[in-house]
């Protein structure tokens, strides 16, 4: 009794440590996510030996691979299928072969600079493809960049979390024994099908019962009816061996479409309280892969230089995603970014969370300095694109309307 009473004090402080970090990032304008990682590097092995990583995730990291879900269930209920439209062939090409050439250029870096295989170099490539300028959002919003430049970026970040992590769980299920190519291919294809289909069919039942004017039962208890609906595609992309991540991603998409299209029909929908369980669900998410990645920083570099790592940053931000931007983008002919546009998304698209959940379910078949590289490009990009947005928006003459004027 003695000790189920300690987990729960502790839980409950981990909770208030995590509103007080958050707290403290926006009186000092950095993301709260670093900080929940140094809380977890605090507490783990490497520091006082409270929480391990590896007992966090649970069995089967199943239940890392449920926050992993809640986020990209986030990154559904963000993409707007109309933005998406706008620019649906510039934001098609950066999460598709953006992503693959990124992974790609990243694995050959790894593998010179921290003697990575060529195939720890691709999955760790691939984990580091992804991007998300949420954490520097509200500054982008304080910009007078064009909004087209926002969309863009957002709608990209949303897609790409969930191509990123197809990539990364394609290339890490080709090193299970026995599975050829083809075979494992078709596999992946069919769980790809079950998760999404899964998805759909959860959010259009959420949806159905919070607002249809006959079955809509539970209005008024919408809270609990999306937290049911959550549990249940998890458990059945789980059971039914579909692909989870994709699984969430489509339910938010369907869940969050609607709720905006029901919104301006003036449907008896509670968006109110649609919007408090999702930022619950998701806070709680992300504290909690951040402090899982936290844990798994090791005491030491292992013999990795400060100034390989430095490196590694600095080829992604300036050499690899500038080249990516600058080879794809003008194949839209329709969206015409121009050169200053091209060059201000290459800089501020940065790596976040889906890099640390994706660490997580993979960090078993990568080296142990994986935690130290993933940790220091989402610092080091985060920083630059923070610090760089504004001046790169004055040096480029953006006078667009501000983000938070839209």
């Amino acid at each position: 009794m003695e000790k189920d009473s300690l987990i729960f004090l502790l839980l409950s402080g981990l909770l208030v440590g995590a509103l007080f970090l958050s707290h403290l990032s926006e009186r000092l304008r950095t993301p709260d996510i670093l900080w929940f990682m140094l809380l977890g590097l605090a507490l783990g092995p490497t520091g006082f030996g409270i929480l391990s990583g590896e007992a966090l995730m649970g069995t089967g990291h199943v239940f890392l691979l449920g926050a992993v879900f809640l986020v990209l269930y986030e990154a559904g209920l963000r993409t707007r299928l109309d933005r998406v439209r706008d620019h649906g062939i510039a934001i098609s090409l950066l999460v598709t072969f953006g992503l693959l050439l990124t992974a790609i250029l990243l694995s050959f870096a790894l593998h010179f600079l921290f003697g990575m295989t060529l195939y720890e170099g691709l999955l760790l490539g691939a984990i580091l493809s992804t991007t998300d300028p949420a954490s520097i959002l509200p500054i982008l919003r304080r910009l007078p960049i064009p909004s087209r430049l926002t969309e863009t970026l957002v709608a990209e970040s949303a897609l790409g979390d969930v191509t990123g992590s197809l990539l990364t769980l394609f290339i890490l299920s080709l090193s299970t024994p026995g599975h050829t190519f083809s075979g494992t291919f078709l596999n992946f294809s069919l769980s790809v099908l079950w998760g999404g289909l899964i998805g759909a069919i959860m959010g259009g039942v959420v949806i159905l019962l919070a607002i249809h004017p006959r079955i809509g039962l539970f209005r008024q208890n919408l809270p609990i009816l999306m937290l049911s609906g959550l549990l249940a595609g998890f458990g059945l992309s789980l059971a039914l061996h579909g692909q989870t991540l994709l699984c969430g991603y489509v339910l938010g998409i369907v869940a969050g479409g609607a709720s905006r299209f029901l919104k301006k029909d003036g449907a008896p929908f509670s968006s109110e309280a649609f919007k408090t369980v999702n930022d619950l669900v998701v806070y709680l998410a992300s504290f909690f892969v951040f402090l899982v990645m936290g844990t798994l920083i090791p005491g030491s570099t292992g013999g990795v230089s400060w100034w390989r790592l430095i490196m590694l940053v600095l080829f992604l931000v300036l050499v690899v995603r500038p080249a990516v931007v600058f080879s794809l983008l003008p194949l839209d002919r329709r969206s015409r970014f121009s050169v200053p546009e091209m060059g201000f998304m290459a800089v501020v698209r940065e790596t976040g969370i889906m890099a640390g959940a994706l660490l997580g379910l993979t960090h078993d078949v990568l080296p142990s300095s994986a935690t130290l590289i993933v940790f220091s490009v989402v610092a080091g990009t985060i920083a630059i694109g923070a610090l760089g947005s504004a001046p790169m928006a004055r040096a480029l003459g953006f006078h667009g309307v501000r983000g938070d004027q839209l």
